[in-house]
Order: structure tokens, then sequence, then C-alpha cells
């Protein structure tokens, strides 16, 4: 179900950032999977074998016209798994040059890279590529240790949240409550001395998950397992927006009570909107769609000091177009002076600021202070939906429903 969902999303992510037909998806892109495995998985309940997501990204670039300067990068670690994942590379994909993709980097014409080597050596390795707009999937056997996405980052975003890289993170959501065959769920309890063997190493699994143990009171309780995985995606959030504005975490339900969630990462907007739509639009989730005219009418009878003197040709003041752009646009309800649409609408930072300021003192946005990687000072908002929904009439967004599996099946019928 994941691997179908990223069968789909690549090629999505890919016409846009490429710069889309157009532009001749002339734009440098890269796909990077950090836990790449064999390229296949096999579905015991079925009996079948399908693309893993590895396998996925091969065959976008492999089959698709235009993909000349899409970058695939395949990084696996496990010696038998990085055997098995050039044998289905010969049989899948039998014109891509085994030799090639694993020589000299100076010497492959491919685009596509096969690193059998820790992620360490891997980041080391591709570090003078140039990879453009990328995209970074990571698929680990139990969790991403947050070091992990502390070594990635830190070498892409090096400044305060700067776009052009995405990350995708698997979170097994549900199994740290509920467990599965090889692993036991968090204990229901702080006291240290009530647990057993190996809840100690699924505690000590979560610490490496947050890179921190501040989660602990929040999780290790009596209460509901349905709280306990909002609270856990909370959490997990907060520590991605150390380095990324906007954290989606797309939720679904493969069987029963099972849920995970794939979190897309990014500080770029329109991609992170756009996905949602999609991702929506798959699972039959309502758009959010605002009233515009009639919150623009409150807005106005609120505050019509904004609407006198507008600059000729202009219909509605910065104040307002900042705020709906907000409330379309950004994942979560945050923003800051340099967030990439806001200064589509006005260049100087100084006076997007003026403006944020201000709609944080009428109270829609409120002052947030997130530990982002950078120290940087610069102020951060988040919407407040309650003056939101009290002045202007605007609901926030509903939480997400989890896509299924039936409902996977039903869209692939469709775009067969």
């Amino acid at each position: 179900m994941k691997c179908d969902v990223l069968g789909q999303y690549y090629p999505f992510w890919w016409s846009i950032t490429s710069g889309g037909k157009s532009r001749n998806y002339g734009y440098p892109t890269a796909i990077v999977e950090l836990d790449a495995a064999t390229g296949e998985v096999y579905i015991e309940d079925t009996n079948e074998t399908t693309l893993g997501s590895a396998g996925h990204a091969l065959d976008l670039k492999v089959n698709t016209p235009g993909t000349e300067n899409l970058k695939i990068i395949l990084v696996e670690r496990d010696a038998n798994c990085y055997s098995h994942l050039k044998n289905v590379v010969k049989r899948r994909w039998p014109s891509i040059p085994i030799e090639e993709t694993e020589g000299p980097f100076e010497a492959n014409s491919t685009n596509i890279y096969l690193l059998n080597m820790e992620l360490k050596d891997a980041l080391a390795a591709t570090e003078n590529l140039y990879l453009g707009n990328s995209i970074y999937f990571f698929d680990p056997l139990r969790n991403v240790k947050y070091e992990t996405i502390e070594k990635v980052a830190s070498k892409r975003i090096g400044w305060f949240y700067k776009t052009g890289t995405e990350f995708i993170i698997f979170l097994f959501t549900s199994d740290w409550f509920l467990g599965r065959k090889d692993f036991v769920p968090l204990p229901r309890s702080l006291e240290e001395e009530t647990w057993s063997k190996l809840e100690k190493e699924t505690v000590l699994d979560a610490d490496s998950l947050f890179g921190n143990n501040e989660w602990r009171s929040y999780l290790l309780n009596k209460k509901r397992v349905k709280d306990k995985e909002r609270i856990l995606v909370e959490l997990y959030k907060n520590r991605l927006h150390r380095w990324f504005r906007y954290v989606l975490p797309l939720p679904f339900n493969p069987k029963e009570s099972q849920i995970f969630h794939l979190i897309l990462c990014s500080n770029y907007e329109a991609g992170v909107r756009m996905t949602k739509d999609e991702y929506s639009k798959m699972t039959a989730n309502p758009k959010h769609e605002p009233d515009r005219k009639n919150a623009l009418g409150k807005f106005k009878e609120l505050h019509p000091e904004v609407f006198y003197d507008l600059e000729t040709g202009r219909r509605v003041p910065l104040h307002w177009r900042i705020l709906w752009s907000i409330l379309k646009q950004h994942e979560g309800g945050i923003c800051d002076c340099k967030c990439r649409d806001l200064r589509n609408i006005e260049l100087d930072f100084r006076e997007i600021e003026n403006i944020l300021a201000w709609l944080s003192e009428k109270g829609y946005l409120d002052r947030v202070e997130i530990d982002n990687a950078w120290d940087a000072s610069t102020n951060q908002y988040k919407l407040n939906w309650k003056t939101i929904n009290k002045e202007l009439e605007i609901n926030p967004p509903h939480p997400l429903r989890p896509i299924s599996p039936e409902q996977l099946s039903r869209l692939e019928d469709t775009r067969k």
C-alpha cells in the first residue's frame, strides 16, 4: 500500500519540481532512497510480488520520457538486500548497465547510482553531485533515528527553511502501542522498574526516533490508543519543524486497527498544498474551501482602515492577501516573513513582518517559538483558528481520514 502510493507520488512530484512539460522537464531533480531494500516487495497475504518504492523510482526513470535530468540514488547497507536489488534491476530493467551505476560517478552517464554503504559514507560519496530539487525517502525496518534526519538535513538545508529538499518519512504509528509479531508495544507506565526487558528496548527505540526522552511523559500512560497515536504524530511533527516549516502526516489504514503515516516534510508551500489536495482526492477527504467573498466582507467591516488609500488598481490590502495566502497555502498555518508565497505578494521582508505582527495583534495569528536548526531570530507565527472562526466564519480544515486498501484498489482500477 505504501509503495503503491509512492509509485503514484514520485511522478507527481517529479512533474512539478522538474519544471513540467512547458519547461521540458529540464530542472535537475533527484530521488534518494536511504533504505532502498531490494526494489520489490513480497505480499504474504496475497502471495504476490510488487514493486517497492525503489522499484517505482527506477520505473519512473526508465519508462518516462523527459527524465534525463532526474537522478535516482539508491542506498542499501545490507549486502544481501543489495545483491537482491541488483538482480531485480537486471531482470526488470535490463537496459540499466549495473557496472556503470556502481562505478565512479564521473564515468556514470545513467544518472542512476547504486550504493552499498552506510548512510554517512553515502552522504560523503554524493556530496559533490548536483541533485537540484530532491526528495529523500526514509523507510527503515523499525524507525528512523532522529540523528539520521539531522545528518541528511544539515547537508541539504543550509539556511533558514531553504527550499529544494523534501523528506518522506515512514512512521509505524499504531505499532508503538499495539506491537507486532517481532515488536513489543510501549509500556503504559513511566515507572521503569515495571518495564520488561523488551519494553525497555522499545522505549529506547522511541528515544532514538525523537532524539530525546521528553516524549515519555506524554505517551507512557493509560490513555486510549487513538489518543496516543494522535499525540505521537504531533510530538514527531514538532521535532521535524526544526528543519521544515511544513510537516504533513498522511494516514493509512492497511488493516483493522493498524495505522501508519507517510510524513511529508517541505519548505515549499505550494508543493505541500498540491500533495494534500491530491491525497484528499484519492481518499475522498473534503478539500478545504473557505468562502473567500464572505470572509473578505467580514474582514473589511472589522478593519476598514487598511482599505483606505489602496494603491491604484489594488482592490484588497496586503493584510488580507497575506492572511488569505496563509489560510489557503500553509499546512498547519505556520508562517514567517521569508515564506516563498508571501514574498511573491510583497518583496520587502520588513513590510511582510509588519503585517504579520499586525495580524498577530488582531488575533488572527499567534507568535510561536519553534526550535529551528539555524538559531535564527526570525519571528514565526501560526493561525489562530478560534479568532478566524469567530471573526471570519472560516472553519479549520478537517483532520485527514486515512486511505484504505479498498480505496487504493479502486483508484488503481480507475487509472488503468
